[in-house]
């Protein structure tokens, strides 16, 4: 497990060097992480074909409930990582022979990766949640173009604002939720919510932590934005009137990367959290 290291030698957060090893990590463990993505990327898969069939004849409520398995899915593919990063636990489990320590070991090895799974699942229910006050509706949208236009608006007519003060209070509490996202690495590795929090909090790592997150999406982005580029071109693909099928393949390709940046920012950050902890052998905490 781990547990905090000596407040005498405690090291830095280097965001740079810490997306380098999530990149590293996934360059380097490309075959066990294909292993790894098969399933949860297949969920997915399937779960984005539902949403994208049933079309705007599903509430946001409902896709939330659809998605919901591929939720579970990416929670063990990436509590999976967080284990063979940090104890270098392979799945399926290799056993060292000694039945009363194999027991221990998948005992403690399976709380965690349950953990981390509930708590992801639970951390992205919620996002949706505040992500459904973000949302406007086409009625708001037309209210607000015409006050951008410099018009009044008719008569009996009201404006929600709420969706804009909500991103307006989150981006300014960024500092505090953004590190909260991140509560599986801590549920995976065997460490205390309040340790994991506490050490961001002190050591003021939440902006260098949101810094390594843009350092490990941005090339995805830049690498989807260019192939999918190529795609649209290769295919005569119409952007403004897709298929289902083009639409269904984009949403795919999009989706793979998602997982790609989770397994990426995931180690990154457990990466550069692990420095503030270290290991001890045993199950218990």
């Amino acid at each position: 497990m781990l547990q905090h290291s000596s407040q005498d030698n405690q090291p830095k957060f280097d965001m740079v060097e810490s997306s380098g090893v999530g990149y590293h990590y996934l360059y380097h463990e490309r075959e066990y992480l294909l292993k790894l993505i098969a399933l949860p990327f297949l969920i997915k898969f399937l779960t984005t074909l539902m949403l994208t069939l049933f079309g705007a004849n599903i509430s946001y409520f409902s896709a939330s409930l659809v998605i919901m398995p591929s939720l579970f899915a990416e929670g063990w593919l990436l509590a999976q990582v967080i284990r063979s990063f940090a104890f270098n636990e392979r799945w399926p489990m290799m056993l060292s022979g000694e039945t009363d320590a194999d027991k221990a070991k998948l005992r403690n090895r399976q709380t965690c990766i349950i953990a981390a799974i509930v708590t992801y699942v639970l951390i992205h229910m919620i996002f949706y949640a505040v992500q459904s006050t973000l949302m406007i509706s086409p009625e708001d949208f037309e209210l607000l173009a015409t006050l951008s236009n410099g018009e009044e608006l008719p008569t009996g007519a009201d404006v929600s604002y709420t969706p804009i003060l909500v991103a307006l209070a989150l981006v300014f509490t960024m500092i505090f939720w953004f590190p909260l996202i991140w509560f599986y690495i801590p549920a995976a590795a065997n460490i205390y919510f309040k340790d994991f929090y506490l050490t961001i909090v002190k050591q003021r790592m939440a902006l260098r932590i949101i810094g390594c997150y843009i350092i490990c999406l941005i090339p995805f982005l830049a690498g989807l934005a260019i192939f999918s580029n190529v795609i649209v071109t290769a295919f005569s693909i119409d952007l403004t009137n897709k298929s289902m099928a083009e639409t269904i393949f984009l949403d795919s390709i999009s989706q793979f990367i998602s997982l790609l940046v989770g397994i990426v920012s995931t180690v990154a950050i457990t990466s550069g959290i692990s420095q503030f902890f270290e290991r001890k052998t045993g199950t218990e905490k």
